[in-house]
């Protein structure tokens, strides 16, 4: 993943803890760390008696405060910093909707990551030595340890496999024994924990558009080509194929080396419109929702982190995925109440969220509706966002009476 970090030269931070004190403090950065450290990175701080984990929420060359600064004590190189446009609008939802910064910054990251509690599951492997005689050890094996001699020619078949799966055929002391032999190597790696549940999906390919859906996704193109980007209202009767204009519009911000978001307003619509991205995208789709396990949400949370994924679907909360090149982000069902988290703090309504992110960010944001929001139609029918519409079902199928 290309990164956006930037070498910092300036000596103090603004960390944020969390505490609910809706203030940062300023920390001196030592000189050692002005390289590691960037807007958005985990922070070990001397707070009062005790030391407490922030963000930094900015890079300044002078305090307001007059007393001497305390120090950085450490900057958490092995633990995800927040992207930069992710800080700046977790800023502007903590004053937009009346919150303290703290409760803005801890929504933009997932409990399972911020905690530092969950980790990847880890995976013993044991591999051939490709480097060893191994040919020569089989046949040197074959009268004096048969057993070992079996395990090698399995291994010469198969080159890796799981310790788990390799006890099945051989002691752990012969593993072992072979390992000491240099015969076999034993590694470590991350073992998965995918959320898709079932078997394969079947791949498939853009359809052939109607005359309604060419010139909404001319619309979407355009937004994309242009400097400063469009929000779209995409109004669209069921069935008059909105999700094939998102997909063809995002398979050309692929085509740009960017990203995209896709929100659906419940996590029980997020499944059926997982499995059609992944059919068209593979596993460029990752998926955020509140239902996955800590383990799963960590997992998919990393791989976007990471840049191994390009798309993420999900509920509201898919909308702080770690991107840091959006191009696109998709607001399906716009008008859904479902959108709007009024349990705790930050309160938000994740369309309007999601139109400032696309703001922040440069990227094009499409609200698609049968029955758009009165809001979101007044901006359109205003010329604030663009107005597309289809009208017609495809394949010229009858509207319900």
């Amino acid at each position: 993943m290309v990164s956006d970090f930037i070498m910092n030269t300036k000596p103090i931070a603004k960390v944020i803890v969390s505490l609910s004190l809706d203030r940062v403090f300023d920390y001196r950065i030592p000189e050692g760390y002005r390289h590691l450290i960037e807007i958005g990175s985990q922070v070990e701080i001397p707070f009062n008696h005790t030391v407490m984990t922030g963000f930094v929420l900015d890079l300044i060359d002078k305090s307001s405060y007059h007393k001497e600064l305390k120090e950085i004590n450490k900057v958490f190189t092995d633990k995800p910093s927040i992207p930069h446009k992710l800080i700046e609008l977790g800023e502007w939802m903590a004053s937009y909707y009346c919150c303290s910064k703290e409760q803005a910054i801890q929504c933009l990251l997932p409990a399972a990551v911020r905690s530092g509690k969950t980790k990847h599951k880890m995976r013993k492997m044991i591999h051939l030595n490709e480097d060893a005689d191994i040919a020569a050890a089989i046949q040197a094996k074959e009268t004096k340890s048969p057993k070992q001699a079996a395990v090698l020619k399995r291994m010469q078949i198969l080159k890796t496999e799981a310790l788990y799966s390799l006890k099945n055929h051989a002691s752990y002391a012969m593993i072992k024994n072979l390992e000491g032999e240099g015969l076999l190597v034993r590694t470590e790696e991350i073992e998965e924990r995918s959320p898709f549940k079932g078997g394969n999906i079947l791949p498939d390919q853009p359809l052939e558009l109607t005359d309604e859906q060419a010139v909404s996704l001319k619309q979407v193109i355009a937004s994309i080509n242009k400097e400063k980007k469009d929000i779209i209202l995409l109004m669209g009767v069921t069935g008059s194929g909105k999700t094939e204009v998102y997909m063809q519009g995002i398979a050309e911000i692929l085509k740009k080396g960017q990203e995209a978001i896709i929100l659906v307003p419940e996590i029980a619509l997020t499944p059926q419109t997982t499995e059609r991205f992944r059919a068209r995208f593979g596993d460029k789709v990752s998926v955020l929702h509140s239902h996955l396990s800590d383990g799963e949400r960590y997992d998919e949370w990393s791989k976007i982190y990471n840049g191994t994924v390009k798309i993420a679907v999900g509920a509201r909360s898919a909308l702080f995925a770690p991107f840091k090149n959006v191009g696109m982000i998709i607001v399906d069902e716009e008008h859904e109440n479902s959108y709007k988290q009024s349990e705790m703090s930050p309160r938000y309504n994740a369309r309007d969220v999601a139109v400032m992110r696309g703001l922040k960010e440069n990227a094009t944001v499409i609200l698609g509706s049968a029955t758009p929001a009165i809001e979101s139609y007044h901006n359109a029918i205003n010329g604030k966002y663009v107005m597309s519409t289809l009208n017609k079902r495809v394949d010229d199928q009858k509207m319900p009476h």
